[in-house]
């Protein structure tokens, strides 16, 4: 099963990737976010542990981290916690609006729906973590490009 929600956002998608890739700048970017850490780099991904708010519930994850310029994605593997396999790719592309950028982010969820069941995934961790995090994260990307938009040479 996947979960997948999309947001056009007014940049090319060069300057949308080069943001969204800079994990270590998501704290600035994303207000519900705590903190990244790298716990390990490796020459193709890094495993980094992820922190953020539900609301006013602390939560935090560790993920192996991969970006992939030349396909405009970055993908995410689950390593712990209840989401543990959850994939998500997160890509840019070009929009049919000159100059905007429309970014997708993609939850493949098989792995939780085999260990947990599709009702606790569709009533529990697709609300809870998936829907909330992940919008709110493209939403806040969406408001940095409104408030810093992209210099046209």
């Amino acid at each position: 099963m996947q979960i997948c929600s999309s947001m056009e956002i007014s940049a090319p998608p060069e300057d949308v990737f080069k943001i969204i890739s800079d994990l270590d700048a998501w704290p600035h970017h994303l207000p519900h976010f705590r903190w990244i850490r790298v716990m390990q780099n490796h020459p193709d991904h890094q495993i980094v542990r992820m922190a953020c708010f539900r609301s006013c519930i602390p939560i935090d994850w560790v993920v192996r981290y991969e970006s992939m310029p030349g396909k405009m994605e970055i993908r995410f593997t689950h390593l712990k916690s209840i989401n543990r396999d959850l994939q998500v790719t997160w890509r840019v592309e070009p929009s049919k609006t000159p100059g905007h950028s429309i970014v997708t982010t993609i939850h493949d969820t098989t792995p939780l729906v085999r260990r947990w069941g599709k009702t606790v995934v569709e009533h529990l961790i697709r609300p809870f973590f998936i829907d909330y995090v992940a919008k709110r994260a493209l939403q806040s990307f969406a408001r940095h490009f409104e408030l810093n938009p992209p210099t046209i040479p």
